[in-house]
C-alpha cells in the first residue's frame, strides 16, 4: 500500500477561506458544481488592487499555486512575493511560485488592468518542515504515487474537455475509468476523506455506482447523473473519520453503457502536526522509538549498576562491622577468663 511521501504533501485553500486576506471589496458568489467547494470571488471594481494588490496569502512552506481566472486571453496581472516586486505574469491567471526557502512567506495577487472580471478560486501550499498541518485539508492529485490504481484506468479521457478556466480539474490531470472493477486505493493520516471527480457529457441513460471502502467498511453510492455539459469538481463521497490511519478503496460497481467517470483528487483532514511519515502520528519513528530504547536501556544499566554497588557496599560495611563486634567480643570474653585466673591465685 502506498503512502504520502514526507516530501509530498500540499494543502488546499479555498477562496472563502479565512486566511485570504482581501485588499479591496470584492464579491463571493456560490455555485453548484465546477467550483471548489462550490465558491469563486470577484472584484467589486476594475480598479480594485492594482496597486496594492487584490488579495493576500501568508503560509509557511516551500511554494504556493494560486488557480485564478483572467477575464481575458494573454490577460496581464501581477504576483509579488515576500518583499520582492510586483512581477507582471500573462496568461490565463494560473500563478506558480518558484521554490522558496522552507519558512513563512507573503504571497499577493494583483488584478492587472482588464474591462471583465476575473474570478479566483484556490490556491495550494507545499508543505516543508515549518508547516503545521493539523486540522489542514491536504490534496492529493489523482497522479501521484500514493493513490494505486487497478484495472483499465487512463489517463485520457475519450472525449476532449471543453474547460474555460484552468481551476476546474486539479493539475490538469484525471484519471478514466469505464470499466466495472475498476479499482483505486490511497492511505491518508487523517480525520475525514473526499474524492471529487469529473462527470463528462455522456449522452446515454443508465445507472452507474461506485464502492468508498474506508478501513474495510463499504459504502455503495451512485454516480451523479451526467448532463449536457462537463461537469468538474464534483464531490463524489466525503466521510468524517476517527484521527487516525486509514485506508481508502474506490472500487467501480456498476457503469451504464457507454458512460465513464474521471477521478481528479482525494482530500483529507490532516491528523498529524507536521510531515512525519505517516504511521507515526501513534508513536515516534522507529528511529527515534530505537533511540529512545537505547537511552532507556542505558539508564536502566546505569540505575541497576549504582543500586548493585550501594548494595555491595552497605554489606561490606555491615559484614565489617560484624567481625569488629564479634573479635571484641571474644577479646572482651578473654579479657574476663583472665581476671579469674589471677583472683583464684591470690
Amino acid at each position: 500500500m502506498a503512502s504520502r511521501d514526507v516530501t509530498d504533501v500540499t494543502l488546499i485553500v479555498d477562496d472563502s477561506d479565512p486566511e485570504i486576506q482581501y485588499h479591496c471589496p470584492v464579491t463571493h458568489e456560490t455555485v453548484k458544481g465546477s467550483y471548489y467547494e462550490n465558491t469563486w470571488t470577484t472584484i467589486k471594481s476594475l480598479s480594485c488592487g492594482q496597486q496594492s494588490g487584490w488579495f493576500s496569502h501568508v503560509f509557511n512552506g516551500t511554494q504556493t499555486r494560486i488557480w485564478a481566472s483572467a477575464s481575458e486571453a494573454n490577460q496581464n496581472y501581477s504576483v509579488k512575493i515576500d518583499d520582492g516586486p510586483f512581477i507582471i505574469q500573462s496568461g490565463d491567471g494560473y500563478f506558480k511560485s518558484p521554490v522558496l526557502q522552507d519558512g513563512e512567506h507573503t504571497v499577493v495577487y494583483a488584478a492587472g488592468a482588464m474591462s471583465l472580471f476575473p474570478t479566483f478560486d484556490y490556491l495550494t501550499v507545499a508543505a516543508g518542515p515549518s508547516t503545521q498541518l493539523f486540522g489542514r485539508t491536504v490534496i492529493v492529485d489523482d497522479s501521484e504515487n500514493a493513490l494505486e490504481y487497478s484495472g483499465g484506468w487512463s489517463t485520457q479521457s475519450e472525449t476532449p474537455l471543453l474547460l474555460d478556466r484552468p481551476s476546474a480539474v486539479y493539475q490538469n490531470t484525471t484519471h478514466w475509468s469505464g470499466s466495472v472493477g475498476d479499482t483505486f486505493s490511497v492511505q491518508f493520516n487523517g480525520s475525514s476523506v473526499s474524492v471529487y471527480g469529473v462527470i463528462p457529457n455522456n449522452t446515454d441513460s443508465g445507472n452507474s455506482s461506485a464502492a468508498y471502502i474506508v478501513d474495510g467498511v463499504s459504502t455503495i453510492l451512485p454516480i451523479p447523473p451526467s448532463s449536457n455539459q462537463v461537469q468538474p469538481m464534483v464531490q463524489l463521497f466525503h466521510a468524517d473519520l476517527d484521527a487516525g490511519t486509514h485506508t481508502l478503496v474506490f472500487n467501480l460497481t456498476e457503469l451504464a453503457p457507454a458512460h465513464v467517470i474521471g477521478i481528479d483528487f482525494v482530500l483529507y483532514n490532516s491528523s498529524v502536526h507536521n510531515t512525519a511519515p505517516i504511521g507515526s502520528v501513534h508513536g515516534p519513528s522507529p528511529v527515534t522509538a530505537g533511540a529512545a530504547s537505547l537511552k532507556k536501556t542505558h539508564h536502566m544499566r546505569t540505575i541497576v549498576g549504582a543500586t548493585l554497588g550501594s548494595l555491595a557496599g552497605v554489606v561490606l560495611v555491615g559484614l565489617l562491622l560484624f567481625l569488629y563486634r564479634r573479635r571484641r567480643s571474644r577479646n572482651a570474653t578473654k579479657a574476663s577468663n583472665w581476671n579469674v585466673v589471677t583472683t583464684v591465685n591470690q
